[in-house]
């Protein structure tokens, strides 16, 4: 049998989000972590090398309301070099919001690089009030930057690794924004607590175009739960539970 999808009462972003508990849910060992992307409709989550012709302003709407869920957001290299960043929580009601849940007004910004090579011109370390850290296997020295930024010098920077260090800080909710190599990486070591995907209205026939997942097969298939369905104009909303059990 199938249930089509009827119209609703509509509720604000931070509204549907209320469910998710992160802090609540996460792990003792790690930080429970969501996965936010968007793609088109024939599965490319990319323009032209970038996410800005993907989303509307509901998606990105969506997307600041998971970070003001987060403690920290985790960004791959190659999607920072994409997008540049900058603060990652700026609006004056979502800072309140974080503040009064005791939370700091942004959450820390995480990057993983083995040998530090990042765009140290990217708009997120040039924001003085956007706290930003650095996983990495390099001993070379950064640039000056704005940001407050540190070094965290692993052997070896694997998410497992990192994970466990943010959890140790006392990190519980952990967004992750891409791209599709660091997602990989995230789904085989089994980092993956559920799944936010935007179907943006759009079709691309674009073959060199990465999807949200890229680089070699997973070594086993994950299974995903889906919690809902929601939908603005002709964008919809999705929201995956990952499937530990199986």
């Amino acid at each position: 049998m199938l249930d089509r999808l009827e119209p609703a009462r509509q509720r604000p972003p931070h509204e549907w989000l209320a469910a998710l508990r992160p802090h609540e849910r996460a792990p003792a060992d790690r930080p429970f972590l969501y996965l936010n992307m968007v793609e088109t409709v024939d599965g490319r989550a990319t323009i032209e090398g970038g996410t800005h012709e993907l989303g509307s302003e509901i998606d990105t709407l969506m997307l600041t309301e998971l970070r003001a869920l987060a403690d920290a957001v985790l960004i791959g290299s190659g999607t920072l070099r994409a997008e540049g960043y900058a603060r990652l929580v700026g609006h004056p009601e979502r800072v309140a919001r974080r503040e009064a849940a005791g939370r700091a007004p942004t959450p820390l910004a995480v990057l993983l690089s083995r040998g530090l090579d990042l765009p140290w011109e990217a708009g997120l370390f040039a924001a003085a009030d956007q706290p930003v850290l650095v996983y990495t296997g390099s001993d070379a020295a950064p640039p000056d930057v704005a940001s407050p930024l540190e070094l965290v010098r692993l052997p070896d920077p694997t998410p497992a690794a990192a994970l466990r260090d943010l959890r140790a800080r006392d990190v519980r909710a952990l967004l992750c924004e891409g791209g599709p190599t660091l997602n990989r990486a995230l789904l085989e070591a089994g980092l993956v607590d559920e799944l936010f995907l935007t179907f943006s209205p759009l079709l691309t026939g674009n073959a060199d175009a990465p999807r949200i997942v890229e680089g070699d097969d997973l070594p086993a298939h994950v299974q995903l739960a889906l919690e809902w369905v929601l939908r603005h104009d002709d964008e919809l909303y999705l929201r995956y539970r990952v499937r530990h059990d199986r």
